[in-house]
């Protein structure tokens, strides 16, 4: 047998070194290869919902959904981002499987299949400080020079033409560049989604130079792919169902959360102008820095106090009564847990319209609330759902107390065209010493019992 020379066997290694290292190498590219792959189109500057960060990164709210829903079902997602009306284009022609999350539109249904809301956003009229004597139905009306900003393809443009024909418009591609163009005095009004404008605004110098002062609309986010897909939008339903609800959770609380809506850049620029504000402070500013003071207090307050209420109804929301009821789980004390929603509050939808279901909405809310004493915590936690705890009462009390709530609600006098009453089912759940952590569910359970013994009444159960 013939020996290897020395160089020979080193020769030999570098080529099994080199094939090992090539396997190693190839190893992620192999495992993506075996995942499914998701192109998800939405806008590039649409905070915190989608948008291109600092690092040339995809971020926001719909980004970090998909991502969880990747990882729930092995899919590899990958983002293209673009201005709003070209990420339409993108899911209509292909360059993309499906849009994030919008709202639906009749214009939209024609290219576009739906899939399950996500969440639900509200949008606003904001209007310029230096424009509010004014008349604003001067503006909507198109009698005044200026025009009014929106985004190109954006919802706020179809309801602004639709329900305000006669409005000058000015077209933006994205939100970043709708508000430079109201920081540029292009314009004196925009419409634009609330949270979205809040974040641009708060992350200003001069947060206060645009407030909203008209209540425009609000509406459910979905998913939506091209109209044909059935199958794909199947898959994404259930493929969200995967997601923990507690992450999505998760990510609406970091997105709403008042550090967030400051960008990374304004610590040490904040830092740098303390110390110059301290040192003029001194000398000549005191009372300019005690205005600065109180304006920067008002802005926390704001954002403090959007972060836990519900826009349409101003009322507590689902983030902040969750945190609530995480708190009430270690108390030994009684408390009971109410669930309810609207009866039938599809139909009203379909029959009047969602301008009228945001007012059943808003009137349920108000009078249920109004039957309630101070100590009772009450929020809207979904749609047409509230979830209410009520401390230190005994079973037969609590459930006095939800049968009130019931017999409020359907008193209720509608000020519109909707001819007929509305009712509440409520779901009571009553726990005299709670020795482990509380959550929806029994109250949920009681809550359709109630729908399925006629709706329109409370069910109570003792839950421990």
């Amino acid at each position: 047998m013939a020996k290897l020379s020395p160089r020979s066997t080193f020769k030999k290694l570098k080529v099994i070194s080199f094939a090992w290292l090539l396997l190693i190498v190839s190893l992620p590219s192999l495992a993506w290869a075996d995942l499914e792959t998701l192109r998800v189109a939405n806008s590039k500057a649409w905070k915190p919902f989608s948008y291109i960060n600092d690092q040339n990164e995809p971020a926001g709210i719909l980004i970090d959904f998909w991502r969880e829903y990747g990882k729930a079902n092995d899919v590899h997602i990958e983002f293209v981002l673009l201005d709003w009306n070209d990420s339409l284009l993108a899911v209509k022609e292909g360059k993309a499987d499906v849009h994030a999350g919008l709202m639906w539109s009749e214009s939209r249904d024609s290219f576009l299949d739906y899939g399950d809301a996500l969440f639900r956003i509200e949008a606003q009229l904001y209007y310029s400080q230096l424009a509010l004597g004014t008349d604003i139905d001067l503006l909507l009306n198109g009698e005044l020079e200026q025009a009014i900003g929106v985004v190109k393809g954006g919802y706020e443009e179809m309801y602004v033409r639709s329900e305000y024909p006669n409005a000058k418009l000015k077209l933006y591609d994205n939100n970043q560049l709708l508000i430079e163009g109201a920081f540029a005095a292009e314009i004196i009004a925009f419409a634009a989604d609330l949270h979205v404008a809040n974040f641009y605004l708060y992350s200003s110098p001069t947060p206060n130079s645009f407030v909203p002062i008209k209540f425009l609309y609000s509406g459910e986010i979905f998913p939506a792919v091209a109209e044909g897909e059935a199958e794909l939008v199947s898959r994404i339903t259930q493929g969200f169902k995967q997601v923990d609800e507690s992450e999505k959770n998760k990510i609406l609380n970091k997105w709403m959360h008042i550090e967030t809506v400051y960008p990374d850049y304004l610590a040490p620029m904040v830092i740098g102008a303390v110390a110059l504000v301290t040192l003029l402070y001194i000398v000549l500013l005191r009372g300019t820095v005690k205005a600065r003071t109180a304006e920067l207090e008002t802005a926390n307050h704001k954002l403090t106090k959007l972060s836990m209420t519900d826009e349409l109804t101003q009322i507590h929301n689902r983030r902040y009564f969750m945190d609530q009821l995480d708190k009430i789980s270690s108390e030994d004390r009684p408390v009971a847990v109410m669930v309810f929603d609207i009866d039938d509050f599809k139909v009203i939808n379909d029959t009047w319209g969602h301008g009228v279901g945001d007012d059943v909405i808003k009137s349920v809310a108000e009078q249920a609330k109004n039957s309630l004493g101070p100590d009772i915590v009450m929020a809207r936690i979904g749609g047409e759902e509230f979830a209410l705890i009520a401390f230190e009462l005994d079973y037969c009390e609590a459930h006095d107390q939800a049968e009130s709530i019931c017999a409020a609600v359907n008193e209720l006098q509608l000020d519109n065209d909707l001819h007929t009453k509305v009712s509440i089912s409520l779901g009571c759940a009553y726990y005299q010493s709670p020795d482990s952590r509380i959550d929806l569910s029994v109250a949920d359970r009681l809550m359709y019992e109630a729908k399925t013994w006629g709706k329109n009444r409370a069910v109570s159960e003792r839950a421990d």
